[in-house]
């Protein structure tokens, strides 16, 4: 799933579509809100592709902010300080395995994961953390850059308004 977010009156290719899929554009929405909220409030809902939006002028205001901080330095401080959040969170314990590092459910018999992963072979263990018993936390997932802040910021300046669909 996406959010393909459309321009209303583009005054060129840039401002016709701009697309992101949920994990790039949930952390893109969520930046713009905490750094912007006045520009953004005028969007009804950022987080749902149900057609919410902004009018012309005010996505002209948000995509010069948006310039600003990308030229500031303003978005990669953000971008470094996010990575340094998130490479400092722990890894949760497996669902699937319970943190054992294999799994003892039927499917899990079945495929021959109940028993350690062997180091040799690599067969065994949970196919969910690879035989860790921990994962990746999911807000690791979800990607965040200057670069797709820089294009989402060109795209505002020539949408003449968008809507998220």
């Amino acid at each position: 799933m996406g959010m393909e977010v459309v321009g209303l009156a583009p005054t060129g290719e840039q401002g016709r579509l701009f697309v992101n899929n949920v994990y790039w554009w949930r952390p893109l929405a969520e930046f713009l809100q905490s750094e912007f909220p006045d520009l953004t409030a005028g969007c009804a809902d950022w987080d749902t592709n149900a057609g919410a939006g902004l009018d012309g002028g005010a996505a002209i205001l948000l995509g010069e902010a948006v310039g600003r901080a990308v030229a500031s330095g303003r978005v990669a401080a953000y971008e470094a300080q996010r990575a340094e959040r998130l490479s400092a969170l722990p890894r949760p314990e497996c669902d699937l395995c319970e943190g054992r590092g294999y799994r003892t459910d039927k499917l899990g018999v079945f495929y021959g994961l109940d028993k350690p992963r062997d180091p040799v072979t690599g067969k065994g263990g949970c196919n969910k953390c690879e035989g860790t018993g921990t994962v990746e936390p999911l807000e690791r997932e979800y990607g965040f850059d200057t670069q797709n802040v820089a294009d989402f910021g060109a795209f505002l300046r020539a949408s003449g308004g968008f809507r998220i669909e």
